[in-house]
């Protein structure tokens, strides 16, 4: 029971961090902005940042991460429930939720076999999915042909998936930042 309480209550909490979020420091609706993302042309590959420059020891996941948002252009978490199905600025937000958590769960895979941090591993693994079944969809702009779904439905889906998939990404900031 009181699992459920703290899931209901996280859920909350959640719900108002993304409304309270989605608004800019001047109350400018999330919809009515430019996308913060600075969008970047660079492979995949060569985003991966380097680990700790002088030191045998890797960096953490907690160390890495703003080398990470600066590579691949996460300047905030992807909020994109309060904007159209259809924006291709939230889709490049989501890839680069996505490909960032993807890059960071190689890279902890790689430097900490031993297992030490599986959780951000796991949460890094929700979020790349939560963003592929956003792209699946064809939410966005994200997929390579236009979606199959009828626009009626995917106006109300998408927000909804985008919100999983920023939750998701929430989950995997805390984890990283645990350490």
């Amino acid at each position: 029971m009181l699992t459920r309480r703290f899931a209901l209550a996280l859920s909350a909490a959640a719900t108002t961090l993304l409304t309270l979020s989605a608004c800019g420091d001047d109350g400018q609706a999330a919809d009515d902005r430019k996308p913060t993302r600075a969008a970047s042309s660079a492979p995949a590959e060569s985003k991966q940042p380097s680990a700790a420059a002088s030191s045998d020891k890797p960096a953490t996941p907690a160390e890495l991460m703003p080398a990470y948002r600066i590579a691949y252009g996460m300047s905030s978490s992807p909020m994109c429930s309060h904007v159209a199905w259809d924006d291709p600025g939230c889709g490049e937000d989501l890839t680069a939720a996505g490909e960032l958590a993807g890059a960071m769960a190689e890279s902890v895979k790689r430097d900490f076999p031993d297992g030490q941090y599986t959780d951000v591993e796991d949460s890094a693994g929700q979020v790349v999915k939560a963003v592929n079944t956003v792209r699946k969809l064809g939410c966005y702009d994200m997929g390579s042909t236009p979606p199959k779904t009828d626009s009626a439905k995917l106006r109300e889906l998408c927000p909804s998936m985008s919100t999983i998939a920023s939750l998701a990404w929430l989950n995997f900031e805390t984890n990283v930042s645990d350490w």
